[in-house]
């Protein structure tokens, strides 16, 4: 294999021959061995190795399917959650796709000289160096297999940035991929009535009528579409076109429809960092009124139904600020669903090892054997890295996404609208995710919620060292493509400060 400088992609040397032949005959008997004895499995590592080729021959085209269709549940595919393979935990087509994307990422990275260099540079390095600890930890937890499956999943969002800044070629294909992921979220939202309609909703202990989205729970369902109002609402604020206004409509009614009571704080939180930001770094008042809007939107028919889902009533002014004024009271106020009783047991877990953490995948073991038949996740992402990384961990991610939020923050200084239209949803994802860590299993929506963190922040980052239109092969000899390639994206990038000399330094 060998990459084109100009198409940005991997392309195959030569797709004939004695090496060839002779590896499509073994592929082709194993299959049919595998279908004889394991069908299911077979069938799996048939699906997984045709994304992995398909992948390095148009990665673009695969992250940009996999960003459409990041909400859709595809457990249906194989007839269920985790249906296959119970003994080993489960698995389903959503497993299927996180190994498959996973390992086709990280071939990428494997080949593609390029995407190395963003994720041993100075962008990728904390995260990468992250990813390598957690792995370590596999080496004394207690359910290797809980591990790996949180290892690939805290895996993907880092593929994702480091694919989308190593393959990416022009600021039109960001683009490009943006349009994509609105046109797969409309679609989502326009097809979900139709699954509403045939029964898949849900009635909750206090009574209320929660919408799910295509074959998936409420919850993340309700944190892809927060995602899709911040592209959406800053796409307004810096176009001025009312149809993004208008598509923060549709996901905002759906958000509501979820009921889902952390991403309406996450939200809250996002559009108001956001909107502040723009407004005071930019000058753009646009925000205000955007974020006003929006915010009422969600707030007006949400706000009541969750102070009663948490509280029991809906509390006057007065009452909501005294609790307020008390956080103990307002902890024990707060209807937190049996969380309360895991996050206790997992920190006294915790305890026995506070440095290196239990190895990742302990912590749901332990809920398994304790509360056998509730939960295996703790439902608060600090906690959970917290047992199962231990200090070193949690300093660890935290820096990596710090330095990530602060790379957004830098960029949407820039001047360039399209530098902010990525930077400035990343910044209010980022934002977003600290909120909702707090009583929800964030790294398990890795396909509707983490994965567009890594592409906002990647693309914030391509955006102001792209040059707008491919580089002309006839532009320099053959031999000197690819350099004149990376020189042309180096100059507008340090004219931006978001790389200078001192870019490894």
């Amino acid at each position: 294999m060998r990459v084109d400088p100009v198409a940005g992609r991997l392309v195959p040397d030569r797709l004939r021959g004695p090496a060839w032949a002779v590896g499509m005959v073994a592929a082709a008997l194993a299959t049919s061995v595998g279908i004889a004895l394991r069908p299911g499995l077979a069938a799996g590592a048939v699906l997984g190795a045709a994304i992995l080729v398909f992948t390095l021959l148009r990665p673009l085209a695969v992250i940009g399917v996999m960003l459409a269709i990041g909400a859709l549940d595809l457990s249906f595919v194989t007839g269920g959650f985790k249906s296959l393979y119970l003994s080993l935990g489960g698995l389903d087509m959503n497993g299927i796709r996180l190994i498959g994307m996973v390992a086709s990422l990280g071939a990428i990275m494997a080949v593609d000289p390029e995407v190395v260099r963003h994720a041993i540079g100075r962008h990728g390095r904390l995260y990468l160096i992250f990813l390598l600890y957690g792995a370590a930890t596999l080496l004394y937890t207690s359910s290797l297999i809980d591990g790996l499956r949180l290892l690939f999943k805290l895996a993907y969002p880092f593929l994702v940035f480091v694919a989308v800044l190593g393959v990416v070629r022009t600021r039109e294909e960001l683009g490009r991929l943006v349009d994509w992921i609105l046109i797969g979220a409309v679609t989502l939202s326009l097809i979900n009535p139709l699954y509403v309609i045939a029964g898949e909703y849900e009635i909750d202990p206090s009574g209320f009528l929660r919408m799910r989205g295509l074959g998936g729970h409420q919850n993340p369902f309700s944190f892809y579409l927060l995602v899709m109002i911040f592209i959406s609402y800053v796409r307004y604020t810096i176009r001025g076109q009312f149809r993004y206004l208008a598509l923060c409509g549709i996901f905002a009614a759906w958000i509501v429809a979820t009921l889902t009571r952390i991403t309406f704080g996450a939200s809250m939180a996002g559009l108001v960092g956001v909107a502040l930001y723009g407004a005071l770094v930019a000058r753009n008042y646009r925000a205000i009124i955007g974020a006003a809007i929006v915010g009422a939107a969600l707030a007006i028919p949400l706000a009541p139904i969750v102070l009663e889902r948490s509280l029991g009533f809906v509390p006057s002014p007065g009452e909501l600020i005294g609790m307020l004024s008390d956080p103990g009271q307002l902890y024990r106020a707060i209807n937190w669903q049996g969380r309360e009783v895991y996050w206790p047991f997992v920190f006294a877990a915790y305890l026995s090892s506070p440095l290196l953490g239990l190895g990742l995948g302990a912590s749901s073991a332990l809920l398994r054997v304790e509360f056998a038949g509730a939960s295996d996740v703790v439902h608060n992402e600090y906690l959970r890295l917290l047992s199962e990384t231990g200090l070193i961990g949690v300093a660890l991610f935290a820096a990596a996404v710090l330095w990530w939020w602060a790379l957004v923050i830098r960029v949407g200084r820039t001047p360039d609208p399209l530098a902010r239209e990525f930077a400035l949803p990343a910044a209010g994802g980022i934002l977003a995710w600290a909120i909702i860590s707090v009583t929800d299993n964030a790294f398990d929506y890795y396909a509707p919620f983490t994965q567009y963190i890594g592409f906002l922040c990647a693309g914030a980052l391509a955006a102001v060292s792209l040059p707008s239109e491919a580089p002309s092969p006839s532009a320099a000899p053959s031999g000197a493509a690819p350099a004149a390639a990376m020189q042309t994206a180096a100059e507008p990038r340090a004219a931006h400060g978001v790389e200078g000399s001192d870019a490894e330094g």
